[in-house]
This record gives structure tokens, C-alpha cells and sequence, in this order.
């Protein structure tokens, strides 16, 4: 019996509804034709292997915060990455294998710099906090950041965003996803003034820090250095702990996996499918105890089965 491989292509409709702003959703049965198809490739052959798509590592995992760094790593997994580190706490890292143990573990900072060299793909942040270990994980990234010459596929995310607001730094090729709070430590505002207006803030985030802004809440908006995105999908019961590490974990995950340099898209589908999902499990139990790790489970479910045969 033959073994048929096929590429798996998933659609995202964007709708422009002003200069360079636009609105983006997933069209599961009829097609809006307002909407323009974009479309993402996830390349599967009969070659591929866990270290084709690049090494990833996710960096955080504070005392305290165990659940941030679970949860992003499983979002990784769950969402298509083959091969995640996670580099934390010792603590941490003894604990997370029994919890996930297709999840890679590292604790020792003193081998930072060898280590990062190869990987691909970093997400940094998720259960940082103020603490000295994690000062430390933030100047050892940033003093990294800062001498890559070559394109790397970075997230930041949570307690990294907080210490960056302290000490900030511009780098283009990032993809920044903070939450309203975030954001406004990041601007040095009010949190009012970024709900006022989310889209000009997600610019004004943009030109000081670079890179492409995620910000989290009603209606995400994803801000590049020319357009601006918002979501269509999405709903009030996401407003849980650890919603953001899955949001970071997908994001480093499809960005991974794209067969193409388009990062845009990419960002746009992570986002897209992260809240669609959240929204069918709305649909189907209700907003009361829309939990990440369902979120997880339901993005994986979506992933292999929203195709479009090539």
C-alpha cells in the first residue's frame, strides 16, 4: 500500500477596511468574498525529522511560575514542534519531564552562550519575574540579541516584557506579544491609555521597539512595520492565566513551521487559530473555565483538520 505525503495548506481571509489596516479570519464553510485567502504551508514529506524545521527553546520558569513554562512548551508540541527545549530553574527542570517528558530540559546558565548557538527558534519569557535569576537570563538574551548578524525567530513574552519596560532595547526581528498591562509599562502610561486606543498604541510599540507587535485582548491586534491587523475571532473567556504562554508557545511553533520567509502570515494564522479555537470551545460549553491547556487540545484538533489539499 503507498504512502501518499501531501503538503498541509490552511486559509486565512484578510479583509482591508482602511490604509494599510486590516481584518483577518478563518472561513471554515462559506467564503466571504470581501475576503482575499492568504494562504499557510506546513510541509510534511517523507524526510522531514525532529530537528528539520530547527531546534526550539523557550526560556523562563521564575520560582513560582512552573505553569507558564508547562504550558507554552505544550502548546509548542501540541501545535507541530518536533524538537523544545525548555531552559529554567533546576528545580524546574527536574519537575517538567514527569509533567510532559517529551519536553527537553536546562538549567545552567554558565552555558548559555554555547547552547543558544543552536537554536533557531527562542521564546523568552514566559514565567520570568523580578527576580535575580531571571535579570540575569534578560542580560545574557539581550547581550545576544544584540550581536546577531544572522535572522533568528524570536518571541518575547511575559516577565521579559516587564524587565525590558526597566531596560529597554530596540531589536527588528522580534515578536513582541504583550497584554494591555504590558503594554502600558512598556510606553510608560496608563493602562487606560492603551485601551483608549489599542491601535495607535500597537504603533507606537512598534516604532520604539521593533520587530512585530502582538497585543493581546479584544479584537488582537498584530502590528508590523507597514500594516496593521486585527482579529475577528476570540471571546471575554479568554481572560485566563497561562491563555498568553499558549498564545507564545503557538506562535513559536507555526512560525517554525512555515516554508516560507512570509512571518507575517505566519503570525496572523498562530493568532487566527489560538482564538478560533477558544471561541469553539465557547460555542460548545460556555466562557466558565475556558482554560489554556483546552486550548491546546482543541488547537491541535483544528491543525489536522482545517486543510486545503493542494
Amino acid at each position: 500500500m503507498g504512502l501518499s505525503i501531501e503538503n498541509m495548506r490552511y486559509q486565512v481571509f484578510i479583509k482591508n477596511i482602511d490604509s494599510h489596516k486590516n481584518t483577518y479570519s478563518f472561513a471554515l464553510e462559506s467564503i466571504n468574498k470581501k475576503y482575499l485567502p492568504i494562504y499557510f504551508d506546513i510541509p510534511f514529506t517523507m524526510d522531514t525529522y525532529k530537528k528539520t524545521f530547527g531546534k526550539t527553546i523557550i526560556l523562563g520558569g521564575a520560582p513560582g511560575y512552573f505553569g507558564a513554562i508547562a504550558i507554552s512548551g505544550r502548546a509548542a508540541l501540541y501545535s507541530g514542534s518536533r524538537y523544545v527545549e525548555i531552559m529554567t530553574t533546576k528545580e524546574h527542570s527536574e519537575v517538567l519531564p514527569i509533567y510532559q517528558p517529551e519536553l527537553i530540559t536546562s538549567y545552567k546558565l554558565s552555558d548559555f552562550h554555547k547552547k543558544i548557538l543552536s537554536y533557531k527558534n527562542l521564546l523568552i519569557g514566559p514565567g520570568m519575574s523580578d527576580d535575580k535569576w531571571s535579570h540575569d537570563l534578560f542580560t545574557l538574551m539581550k547581550k545576544y540579541l544584540c550581536s546577531q548578524h544572522s535572522e533568528i525567530k524570536c518571541i518575547i513574552d511575559g516577565g521579559f516584557l516587564s524587565i525590558l519596560s526597566k531596560k529597554p532595547f530596540k531589536y527588528d526581528n522580534w515578536v513582541m506579544t504583550p497584554h494591555i498591562g504590558e503594554a502600558a509599562k512598556l510606553l510608560n502610561k496608563k493602562p487606560r491609555d492603551i485601551e483608549i486606543n489599542r491601535i495607535k498604541s500597537a504603533k507606537e510599540l512598534q516604532s520604539v521597539y521593533g520587530g512585530i507587535i502582538v497585543l493581546k485582548g479584544p479584537k488582537t491586534i498584530v502590528q508590523t512595520k507597514s500594516n496593521t491587523y486585527v482579529c475577528n475571532h476570540g471571546n471575554s473567556g479568554m481572560g485566563t492565566a497561562g491563555m498568553g504562554d499558549c498564545l507564545a508557545g503557538t506562535i513559536l511553533s507555526l512560525i517554525t513551521l512555515a516554508n516560507k520567509d512570509d512571518i507575517d502570515t505566519s503570525i496572523l494564522f498562530s493568532i487566527g487559530i489560538h482564538s478560533l479555537a477558544a471561541d469553539m470551545i465557547n460555542d460548545n460549553i460556555g466562557p466558565i473555565g475556558l482554560l489554556a491547556s483546552d486550548v491546546i487540545i482543541k488547537i491541535n484538533k483544528l491543525l489536522n483538520t482545517i486543510k486545503v489539499k493542494l
